[in-house]
């Protein structure tokens, strides 16, 4: 055999492995597409098609360990030939996945390829985000059996939820069906997290929560200060199936959970609702654009400025800006360090264009506070 024919082989092999590789995670996905399967159902069903995705199956046993479940091949043995990945459910470690060979292979190429760990990764993070989704909807469903047993439900809030709801040409039957699951969060309660799974699109009905990106060293972007009547997470709905970024309560708050199959259902068969939700795209959509050209544009102060401007006009119809939003989350919707916003705050106060007590910032001189947002 000489080279070129060498070269071509190796190639056939390698797209054979990851032919492998990617009819496992297929078969994966259809396994986790059902929620309703006890976990111990889903631990052996993976099991039984995790070996195809690697290169020795007939000789490939697998484990999986989760809290005091644990679901093994009838192959399975404990062996040198192993390769081991966490179970990570959100933020805890709360089992793993053991692969072993029960024979001994050539080891060429190392006993596991790269690729096959990347593999193995991968099918632990969809095991990981099945699982916390299965916590999620339990939790819900426990949440809207409490909720509709409430004897003294806040009837005037619950009519002006509704009378909005009709604005975006929603039936009786399809807001009874997006109100089902209401979840009160406390004040700098966790909504959402960045890369978690979105299993859910978010309306908010009460209170007051921020949207944010995280970065490095605690630093991050706050993009959006959320007011009642708005969605969180409807961005989600079609593509990357994980939160892009996350959202804390900023205020007792409280939300509405819509699941996504649901949600798809009503755009897929009320166009009016549709229609009405790309208006929603379009505006969301402006306001980004205005606040990237806000941070790309303008200086320091004319940031601030803007900023002030966008939370007596946008968000509390008010000359005064309650406490509830701190200089952090004043600095990060501006784009720039607290020390920076602070200081900018300082001479805006010091010009007697805003006050500042411990209830919040009053805005004093609207005008003048426009003039420099346009001047940057």
């Amino acid at each position: 055999m000489n080279k070129e024919d060498r070269k071509i082989n190796k190639l056939i092999d390698n797209l054979n492995e990851r032919n492998k590789e990617l009819n496992c995670l297929y078969k994966v996905d259809d396994i986790l597409k059902d929620a309703d399967q006890p976990i111990i159902d889903v631990l052996y069903a993976l099991n039984a098609i995790i070996p195809y995705g690697f290169r020795y199956p007939d000789i490939c046993a697998v484990r999986i360990e989760y809290g005091d479940i644990i679901a093994e091949t009838d192959n399975y043995i404990n062996t040198a030939l192993k390769l081991q990945i966490p179970l990570w459910v959100e933020d805890k470690n709360e089992g793993k996945i053991t692969i072993v060979y029960v024979k001994a292979v050539k080891s060429e190429k190392g006993i596991f390829l790269s690729q096959e760990h990347k593999l193995l990764t991968t099918i632990s993070e969809k095991l990981g985000s099945f699982i916390l989704y299965k916590r999620l909807r339990a939790s819900l469903d426990k949440l809207g059996k409490i909720d509709q047993n409430e004897q003294h439900e806040d009837k005037p809030k619950k009519n002006k939820l509704r009378e909005w709801l009709k604005t975006y040409h929603l039936t009786h039957e399809e807001i009874e069906k997006i109100t089902q699951f209401k979840v009160n969060f406390r004040k700098g309660e966790t909504i959402c997290k960045q890369g978690a799974i979105t299993s859910y699109v978010m309306l908010l009905v009460d209170g007051l929560t921020k949207n944010y990106l995280e970065g490095n060293q605690e630093k991050g972007f706050n993009f959006k200060i959320v007011t009642p009547f708005d969605f969180i997470g409807l961005t989600s709905l079609y593509g990357n199936n994980r939160y892009l970024f996350s959202g804390t309560a900023l205020t007792p708050s409280t939300i509405y959970m819509i699941e996504k199959p649901l949600l798809k259902e009503i755009i897929a068969t009320n166009p009016e609702f549709t229609a009405r939700l790309m208006e929603w795209y379009g505006d969301t959509t402006e306001y980004h654009l205005k606040r990237l050209s806000c941070i790309a544009n303008k200086q320091s102060l004319g940031r601030i400025a803007e900023i002030l401007l966008y939370l007596k006009d946008d968000v509390f119809q008010s000359d005064f800006i309650p406490s509830a939003i701190s200089r952090r989350d004043i600095a990060e919707l501006a784009g720039m360090s607290t020390e920076s916003a602070v200081r900018m705050l300082s001479e805006l106060k010091k010009d007697k264009i805003i006050t500042v007590t411990n209830r919040g910032i009053t805005i004093i001189n609207s005008k003048l506070l426009e003039t420099l947002s346009f001047a940057g």
